[in-house]
């Protein structure tokens, strides 16, 4: 696991595997949106480089998360994700409740979509022993 991308608030790693690369975001915090946005378009930017199938969030520290940046998030992340061939998102869930709610609701909303197949884990382990099965 490689650090390919650190700011005040994520960290960005890369698997490299031996059928495809994937992306692990760990969130260290509440984030703004602004914040998020530019993160978010750099995980895109970084999802292209390295060609990822699979995604990882990492959302056990990210509190809440406004409705308006939700909404920004499906055109504007979740589908140039699809588009690029990410095939799986695991979610790590948050240990704000609020925020478990608010992807949930998200996902369920975006992910039919889409051709992502997405899944809730606890643990980060499971979620990278998951996310590297995709082709």
């Amino acid at each position: 696991m490689e650090k390919v991308f650190s700011a005040p608030l994520i960290n960005v790693f890369l698997h490299s595997g031996p059928s495809h690369n994937t992306l692990e975001v760990q969130w260290l915090d509440f984030v703004n949106s602004d914040t998020l946005r530019a993160s978010l378009l750099e995980v895109l930017r970084l999802a292209r480089q390295y060609q990822v199938k699979a995604y990882i969030a990492d959302n056990r520290l990210l509190r809440a998360l406004r409705t308006k940046d939700y909404e920004w998030m499906g055109p504007n992340v979740m589908t140039p994700l699809d588009q690029l061939g990410v095939r799986r998102l695991a979610v790590i869930d948050s240990q704000d409740a609020m925020n478990r709610m608010g992807i949930k609701s998200f996902l369920s909303e975006i992910i039919p979509d889409t051709a992502i197949l997405s899944q809730t884990f606890t643990s980060a382990d499971d979620a990278r022993t998951w996310a590297i099965q995709a082709q």
